[in-house]
């Protein structure tokens, strides 16, 4: 169990640190690490979004004082996913191990695609980002922000279903729809997460699913990280970096598919 924690420790700072950075959240990395533990489901989501949750709280104090976050954005974010993170929690009460493993793979390949893509979406027309008028919009597109509000709405099904926030939702959401640079939209998105994982961790709670032990220091590993990822996002040219996570999540994928498929075969072979 000490090995367990120390590496936990480990690699939620490296999760809050990428999470932080790109606007994805960190249990994108801390999730599929639980799962190699063999937790159950229920325990990965819950105990993942507690280190969400921990990211979250660092970023969007250190993105506060930078003036980076699109508070009316972020409200809206906030109050359309909140919604989806109870039937998220109820979602993951269906999962079995080896379909938590094999769904949660498809996700990790899908988040790859999209880091491979967003120094693309980035050189798109973007909100100026000294500027404040990300806090001065009063005119919404009626539309686009219906999108959001649907989009916003599944990605708090998939923050609770597999405890990785919304974020691999809402940053490409932000970017395409309104127009965002990258550090706004991943300083919004921290912002909302702060409140989506909030309710995904408060239902979890009342059904007694988190291993709290684990997840106590999970959320250290997250906070410092969170911390070191926000100070740095802002100086570092990150492209490098994502390829690099990008195919780190690619190998992960693997071995979580083929974890699913080898369980689900030897289940076949038995009964």
């Amino acid at each position: 169990m000490i090995i367990e924690i120390l590496i936990g420790l480990f690699v939620s700072l490296i999760a809050g640190m990428i999470g932080s950075m790109v606007g994805i959240g960190g249990g994108i990395i801390i999730s599929p690490y639980l799962s190699f533990f063999n937790y159950l489901p229920s325990q990965i989501s819950s105990t993942g979004l507690m280190a969400v949750l921990s990211t979250s709280l660092s970023s969007s104090f250190f993105y506060y004082r930078k003036k980076s976050i699109a508070y009316k954005m972020g409200l809206i974010i906030s109050i359309s996913s909140i919604p989806g993170t109870y039937l998220g929690v109820i979602i993951t009460g269906f999962f079995s191990l080896f379909e938590f493993k094999f769904y949660f793979a498809l996700i990790l390949i899908c988040t790859s695609l999209y880091l491979l893509l967003k120094s693309k979406l980035n050189n798109k027309k973007n909100i100026d980002p000294q500027s404040d008028n990300i806090n001065k919009q009063s005119c919404f597109p009626f539309l686009k922000t219906a999108l959001l509000i649907v989009s916003s709405f599944f990605a708090g099904i998939l923050s609770s279903s597999f405890g990785i926030g919304g974020g691999i939702i809402f940053v490409p959401s932000l970017i395409i729809l309104f127009g965002f640079n990258m550090n706004h939209a991943a300083a919004t998105s921290q912002f909302a997460l702060l409140f989506t994982s909030f309710s995904g961790v408060l239902i979890y709670i009342y059904h007694g699913y988190p291993d709290y032990y684990m997840g106590f220091f999970l959320s250290v590993g997250s906070l410092i990280g969170g911390t070191i990822g926000s100070k740095i996002s802002l100086t570092v040219n990150s492209i490098i970096l994502q390829k690099l996570f990008s195919f780190i999540l690619i190998l992960v994928a693997m071995k979580l598919l083929y974890d699913g498929l080898f369980y689900s075969n030897l289940l076949l072979f038995f009964f």
